[in-house]
């Protein structure tokens, strides 16, 4: 009987060529309102079910607030946005956080708009992707180095980040590839380790970092709903 790691291992080169196929799918995004959507979303996902994330996101683009220029408004209409119910698969929830995200989306806008007046200009000024995840991450609150890479990797801009949430860190420890055990990593410093290690182990299974992490996430998340952890 194969061991767990060998079926996790199994499971992620089994589906990483549809994830390969859908990414390299769809066009590399340049629209200011796509963009500005899929920024968003990174910010409210962080400790937030997805499709609730994507449902805020939803309303926040509908208002147009991120694509108007910043000014005092900006945060209290966020705000007021994501303290109202959100219709996420038929259900009306309730978005966890409203005030810090609002606050953190207001400042991001204020930080891109003084920087390179928008995002479709700061992603053509800075086309190394270390350089701009970096960025992100000293100038926008919200943006840590996972929602950076997040980012950068659904608008199509890297396919060499890693996006390191709780189910890839549970696959790496599982897979020997690190001894701790962690949740998050907030630090660069951390999550450039990390990244490098899963970087060398997607290499060798002739896969991009920034696309068998999105394998991974798909695969953990289904051995986790299991009881045994088996598929």
């Amino acid at each position: 009987m194969s061991s767990v790691r060998e079926r996790l291992e199994r499971a992620v080169v089994t589906i990483y060529s549809d994830v390969e196929e859908r990414a390299f799918s769809v066009p590399v995004a340049t629209e200011e309102r796509l963009l500005w959507k899929e920024f968003s979303c990174c910010v409210l996902s962080s400790q937030v079910p997805y499709p609730l994330a994507v449902a805020a996101a939803d309303a926040i683009d509908r208002e147009d607030v991120l694509l108007s220029d910043p000014s005092d408004e900006t945060e209290e209409r966020l705000v007021s946005i994501l303290s109202a119910p959100l219709n996420v698969d038929g259900s009306f929830r309730r978005y966890r956080f409203p005030a810090s995200r609002g606050r953190q989306l207001a400042a991001a806008r204020i930080a891109i708009s003084d920087h390179t007046g928008t995002l479709g200009n700061l992603l053509k000024t800075n086309q190394d992707p270390v350089s701009l995840r970096l960025w992100f991450v000293k100038n926008t609150l919200g943006m840590g180095p996972k929602q950076a890479s997040m980012f950068l990797r659904n608008c199509g801009v890297s396919y060499d980040l890693a996006v390191l949430d709780r189910h890839v860190l549970e696959f790496m420890t599982r897979m020997g590839l690190c001894s701790d055990t962690q949740s998050s990593i907030s630090t660069m410093p951390a999550y450039y380790k990390r990244e490098t290690t899963l970087r060398y182990y997607a290499n060798n299974l002739g896969a991009a970092v920034g696309l068998i992490d999105w394998a991974i996430w798909i695969v953990m998340r289904m051995f986790n709903k299991t009881e045994t952890g088996s598929f």
